[in-house]
């Protein structure tokens, strides 16, 4: 079908000249040959006769129009969807997060923001090569869809750093699925068999808590946790003013 719209697509203004041409005189044709050998053999009554033209000409013309609707269709919901996903993990992107975070946070009562970074990640890169690290950025967006929810939310944030919206849950509850994550996760290197960790820095998210100041929370939650020794989850409570925070691990 794409060779099919790529030859049909005219280029410029004469191509659209010589397309209307060629499709009068191909609908032309198609009509000499109905009334050469067909009409013949037809019955003199006058509902036939349309009938049969309408099938003999005009669905070959119709057949080929909604087949290229239905491919343009189709195309257009491919990059509908790919341009709210991250190319390599599949995952929502920065963007697409953002936005159905905020939506999803004035809808549910309570809710929990995880923030995840890939531990050594750049000693991954560094040792193994980029496709070392993709492939681990993968294995991590798996384990991720495999931890989560229908109504929850996950993506990738940038680099090796990720986000999940855990949607009406509580903070044990989140707790737990923040432990399971932060465990060593497999992927492999070429050959080599190796696993990544997690660190996790999670806050309690409420409709009338902003998504930035909920994105700050989580973040220096995050970076407490890298610097208490990585792969483990450090809870952030907003306090009235959040500017300040007081973390629990």
């Amino acid at each position: 079908m794409e060779k099919i719209i790529n030859l049909l697509a005219p280029r410029n203004r004469l191509g659209v000249v010589l397309r209307v041409v060629l499709f009068t005189i191909a609908i032309g044709l198609a009509n000499m040959v109905f009334a050469v050998t067909i009409v013949p053999r037809l019955p003199d009554v006058p509902l036939v006769y349309d009938l049969t033209r309408a099938l003999v000409v005009g669905v070959p013309f119709l057949w080929l129009f909604f087949a290229v609707m239905l491919h343009q269709v189709r195309l257009q919901r491919r990059l509908s969807f790919l341009s709210c996903r991250d190319w390599l993990t599949g995952l929502n992107n920065r963007r697409t997060f953002f936005d159905l975070a905020t939506l999803r946070t004035q809808q549910c009562k309570t809710g929990i923001l995880l923030m995840l970074d890939a531990d050594h990640f750049k000693q991954i890169n560094d040792t193994y090569g980029h496709q070392a690290g993709d492939s681990c950025l993968k294995a991590i967006a798996y384990m991720l869809n495999r931890n989560l929810r229908t109504g929850d939310i996950s993506g990738r944030i940038g680099g090796e750093e990720f986000a999940i919206l855990l949607a009406d849950t509580t903070p044990d509850h989140a707790r737990v699925i923040s432990e399971r994550l932060a465990k060593p996760i497999p992927f492999r290197a070429g050959p080599a068999h190796l696993t990544v960790t997690l660190s996790i820095g999670a806050v309690v998210a409420t409709p009338d808590t902003p998504l930035d100041v909920l994105f700050s929370l989580a973040d220096r939650a995050l970076y407490q946790a890298k610097s208490e020794g990585r792969a483990r989850v450090v809870f952030a409570e907003p306090v009235f003013d959040t500017t300040q925070i007081r973390l629990a691990v």
